[in-house]
C-alpha cells in the first residue's frame, strides 16, 4: 500500500485545491479505494485521459471537476496554448478571462489554461506510475506490451512539460516511498529523461501499424523522438538536426502513405486514414467530450449552414484565423484564387484584417475540421453535437516537413528534402518548389500551411526565434499591426498553486 501511495503523492501534494478562477477542483485519489486494480480498465483510463475530462477513479471519483466540461480537457487546452499566441489564430471570447489574454501571449502564474494543462498532465504521469507500480514482476506477454505503451504516454506527458514549461517536478514509479515534495528536473535532464525512455521502449512497441488504433507503436515513438530532437537545441541547449532527420525517415520508410484528400484527413471517418499515425480518439457515442467538439464548433457560427456543412448544430463563433496565416496561402487574402487544397477558409461575410478581437466576423474562418464522413453522412451522434473526428496527433505529413527542415539544418541531402515537401504539395494540388525555393523560411510557412489549427504552431516559432521577435503579425502583443513581446514569454509560467506547495519550484524568469 505504502507504493500505492507514492503514485499518489503528486495528486496530493501538487494539485490539491482549487484554481484562482474556480473552474478546476482538484483531489486526490484516495488510494485506499483502489485495492482491486484491474489491469485491463486502467490500462484504458490512460488512453482516456488523452480524450476525456472528468476521467473517473475506480469508484467513481473525479481526478478533476470543472463547471465547463471540457474546459480543462488535454486537446483543447493543447490549441489555446500553442495556436492563440501565434499568428494562426485569435478567439474572440473576451468574457473568458483566461483563454483572452492568450491571444497576445498575456501568461501569468494564475492563468487558468496553464494551471489546467499543469495539472492535467500531472494527472496523466500519477496514473501512468501507477500503472507501472501495480504491474511490477508481471512479464507476461500483454503485460510487457501495456508496460511500455504506459511509458510511451507518460513520456508523452513529460514532452509537453519540457517544451511548454520547461524545469518541472519530477516523480516516476521509482521516486521515493510515502508522502514527499518531489524534486525539480531542469530542462535538459528531462529532454535526456525523455530520449532514454523513448530509445528503450523503441523496440519492443509493436511494429508500425500492426498495433490496434489508437494505441502506440514504434511509429509513435520515432515520431515523438523527432520531434523532440527538431526542438533539441530550444530544450537542451544542443542541437539535434540529424537525430531527427533519421527518426523522420524511419516513420517516412514505415509503410503509411498520405491520404489523397487533405480534408479527408480531418473528417468523421478519418480513423480510415492511411496517414495516421496515432491519433486522440473521439466517438459521437462513446467517447464525448467536449474538449473534442471543440474543433468544429469554436470555428463556426449559425449563418455558415453549420449542420449540412459541419455536421453539427453547435455553432460557438470564437476562433478563427488572423490575417497573417491566410496571407501564407494569398497576399491579397483572395482565397478563391488559391489553388492550394489546404487553403480550407470560410470568407463570405468576413473581413480579412481583424480590428476588433472581439468580433468573430473579423478574421476569415477555417472549414479543416468536419463532423462528416468522406461519403457525406453526418457522425453518429443522434443530437449531431458530439463529434466521431479523431484529432490526429502524429500523422505522416509531419514527418515530411520535419525531415526536409532536419535534412536542410544538417546539410544533408536538398533533393531529399524537397521530395518531402513536393509530396505534401503535389497531394494539395499546389505548385511544387524548386531547388531555389528551398529555404528554412519557406518551411516554417509551409509548416503553416500543413499543420494550422493542429497545436503545433507555438512550438515552430520558438525554434525559429520568431516568437517573441524577430517577427510580427496581426494582434501580435496585443496591438493591431504586432509588436515584439519579452523573450520570457517563450516558458510558461510554472501555476502560483504549485509553487506554494512544492518549495523545491524555481518560478520561469520574467513571472
Amino acid at each position: 500500500m505504502n507504493k500505492y501511495i507514492l503514485s499518489c503523492v503528486l495528486l496530493i501534494l501538487a494539485l490539491v485545491g482549487s484554481s484562482c478562477i474556480g473552474d478546476l477542483d482538484v483531489k486526490p485519489i484516495n488510494p485506499n479505494l483502489d485495492v482491486n486494480f484491474n489491469q485491463d480498465a486502467n490500462f484504458a483510463k490512460i488512453y482516456a485521459g488523452l480524450a476525456l475530462t472528468g476521467n473517473k477513479g475506480p469508484a467513481g471519483e473525479a481526478d478533476i471537476d470543472d463547471t465547463d466540461e471540457g474546459a480543462s480537457g488535454l486537446m483543447r487546452m493543447m490549441f489555446n496554448l500553442n495556436e492563440l499566441p501565434t499568428d494562426e489564430a485569435i478567439c474572440a471570447w473576451t468574457g473568458d478571462v483566461d483563454v483572452f489574454p492568450l491571444n497576445s501571449a498575456q501568461f501569468t502564474s494564475s492563468n487558468g489554461v496553464v494551471l489546467n494543462m499543469f495539472s492535467r498532465l500531472y494527472i496523466q504521469i500519477a496514473q501512468c506510475n501507477n500503472f507501472l507500480i501495480q504491474i511490477d514482476g508481471k512479464d507476461d506477454e500483454k503485460t510487457s506490451l501495456q508496460r511500455n505503451e504506459v511509458r510511451f504516454i507518460r513520456a508523452l506527458d513529460y514532452y509537453y512539460l519540457v517544451d511548454l514549461f520547461g524545469n518541472v517536478p519530477f516523480v516516476d514509479e521509482n521516486t521515493g516511498i510515502g508522502a514527499y515534495v518531489p524534486d525539480r528536473i531542469t530542462r535538459p535532464d528531462l529532454f535526456s529523461y525523455i530520449e532514454k525512455e523513448l530509445k528503450e521502449i523503441e523496440s519492443a512497441l509493436k511494429a508500425p501499424r500492426s498495433n490496434e488504433y489508437g494505441r502506440a507503436d514504434q511509429a509513435a515513438a520515432w515520431m515523438l523522438l523527432s520531434r523532440l530532437y527538431l526542438n533539441a537545441e530550444v530544450y537542451s541547449g544542443t542541437a539535434r538536426w540529424a537525430d531527427a532527420a533519421t527518426y523522420a525517415k524511419k516513420v517516412m520508410d514505415a509503410g503509411y502513405s498520405l491520404t489523397p484528400k487533405y480534408e479527408d484527413m480531418f473528417k468523421a471517418d478519418n480513423n480510415t486514414s492511411s496517414e495516421m499515425i496515432m491519433p486522440i480518439c473521439y466517438d459521437g457515442v462513446y467517447t464525448r467530450s467536449w474538449s473534442g467538439l471543440f474543433f468544429i464548433a469554436s470555428f463556426i457560427t449559425g449563418d455558415m449552414n453549420t449542420e449540412a456543412t459541419f455536421g453539427t448544430t453547435e455553432a460557438w463563433g470564437g476562433n478563427r484565423a488572423r490575417s497573417a496565416l491566410i496571407k501564407k496561402f494569398a497576399a491579397n487574402g483572395n482565397i478563391s484564387s488559391v489553388k492550394d487544397d489546404r487553403a480550407l477558409f470560410w470568407s463570405d461575410g468576413r473581413s480579412l484584417e481583424i480590428e476588433k478581437p472581439s468580433e468573430f466576423k473579423e478574421g476569415y474562418s477555417t472549414t479543416k475540421f468536419k463532423n462528416i464522413t468522406k461519403s457525406g453522412a453526418i457522425g453518429s451522434d443522434p443530437n449531431k453535437q458530439f463529434p466521431d473526428m479523431d484529432f490526429p496527433l502524429f500523422r505522416l505529413a509531419e514527418a515530411n516537413l520535419t525531415f526536409a527542415e532536419a535534412t536542410l539544418r544538417a546539410g544533408g541531402s536538398r533533393a531529399d528534402a524537397i521530395k518531402a515537401v513536393n509530396d505534401l504539395r503535389i497531394r494539395a494540388n499546389a505548385a511544387t518548389i524548386s531547388d531555389t525555393e528551398l529555404t528554412l523560411d519557406f518551411l516554417l510557412d509551409e509548416k503553416a500551411r500543413e499543420f494550422y489549427f493542429e497545436a503545433q504552431r507555438r512550438v515552430d516559432l520558438i525554434r525559429y526565434n520568431k516568437f517573441t521577435s524577430g517577427y510580427t503579425w496581426d494582434w501580435k502583443g496585443g496591438v493591431p499591426e504586432g509588436v515584439s513581446v519579452s523573450s520570457h514569454l517563450s516558458l510558461l509560467p510554472i501555476p502560483v498553486s504549485q509553487m506554494t506547495a512544492n518549495s523545491k519550484l524555481v518560478q520561469n524568469p520574467g513571472y
